[in-house]
């Protein structure tokens, strides 16, 4: 725990480096100093098949979704951090994307169940 899940549109394969997207989005993760290094998760699932609403004329239909999932007891201030950090980090990452954010979910403890290496 935590987790980054970085969700983008399949093209982005063609012009982006998926492997450094996920590899710097763990080090933005660890940048915040919110979270053990060793304990983020971070991951990328491209999507072939999507709609991004009504499109105008030469606009590019590629896209870039973070998911950060945390367990509750962050205050405001940090999750707000959290989000701008990771969002800062993926406009650099990808500056051609116009279709770019970030979404921080908070996760009870009571409902998340972990196996944890012997």
């Amino acid at each position: 725990m935590p987790h980054l899940v970085i969700e983008y549109s399949q093209k982005l394969e063609d012009t982006h480096s998926i492997a450094a997207l996920v590899s710097n989005g763990q080090q933005a993760m660890c940048d915040t100093g919110l979270f053990t290094p060793s304990a983020i998760k971070t991951r990328a699932l491209p999507y072939r098949d999507f709609v991004l609403g009504k499109r105008h004329e030469g606009s590019s239909n590629q896209f870039i979704h973070a998911e950060v999932r945390i367990l509750e007891g962050r205050t405001k201030e940090q999750k707000e951090a959290l989000s701008a950090a990771i969002f800062n980090y993926l406009c650099e990452a990808a500056p051609d994307v116009a279709e770019i954010s970030v979404e921080v979910r908070e996760m009870e403890k009571a409902s998340y169940s972990k196996r944890i290496p012997f």
